[in-house]
């Protein structure tokens, strides 16, 4: 057996659990880094998303009381459900609509606020508070305004006076397990780290003057 070279070097046991240690710290890190992109990432997508379409329906309704003429029926207060929903009649342009359900593409969940309609837009040929139709059905008659996982929180139409008109939207983007009381209007998502991508609230007003009578 050859004697081993004098100037041979290696690694001890203890070199090899501090550059381990050192090693699982640093992946930790960026673990940890690569996470919070993808939160904010996801987060950013979301709330992009819910903003489009809660300006999509405040644009709508706007250009609707405008350009559409007729009678404006201002909303009412008090609770509606998706088989039993609201309606706002701008001319014979019908907004039928529950709050604080959420929107599936599939089939709603019983122990939660889920319906597979929203807010439902059509033209009718006459439209006043008992011409509505259920939300609690695949088909319906017109097109939803809302997207998946989406929900109105808030549609108010105001009459101001000398045509004038203030249009109030709010949607919420979350399950109800990401919010801290489905059932109130004014709910807002919760204040936890994990989750807090799929959670995100919209809210714009504008006041807007009737041009066609």
């Amino acid at each position: 057996m050859k004697p081993k070279p004098a100037n041979s070097k290696g690694f001890t046991v203890i070199e090899l659990m501090v550059a381990t240690s050192v090693f699982a710290l640093v992946l930790v890190v960026v673990t940890s880094g690569i996470l919070q992109v993808s939160r904010l990432y996801y987060k950013g997508v979301n709330a992009a998303n819910t903003q489009s379409v809660a300006r999509s329906i405040t644009d709508t309704i706007s250009q609707t009381i405008q350009f559409a003429g007729g009678a404006v029926e201002p909303t009412t207060a008090g609770a509606a459900t998706p088989s039993a929903p609201k309606v706002l009649c701008i001319g014979n342009q019908r907004f039928v609509y529950a709050l604080g359900w959420q929107v599936t593409d599939g089939a709603p969940n019983s122990t939660k606020h889920q319906s597979f309609h929203g807010l439902v837009q059509d033209n009718v040929s006459s439209c006043g508070p008992s011409s509505t139709q259920p939300l609690d059905v695949p088909g319906v008659v017109g097109r939803e305004m809302l997207s998946p996982g989406m929900r109105l929180s808030k549609l108010n139409v105001t009459d101001l006076g000398a045509n004038l008109y203030r249009v109030e939207v709010r949607i919420i983007y979350g399950d109800d397990d990401l919010l801290k009381d489905p059932n109130n209007p004014e709910t807002s998502c919760i204040n936890q780290t994990a989750g807090t991508q799929f959670c995100t609230i919209s809210e714009l007003s504008t006041v807007v003057t009737k041009r066609v009578r």
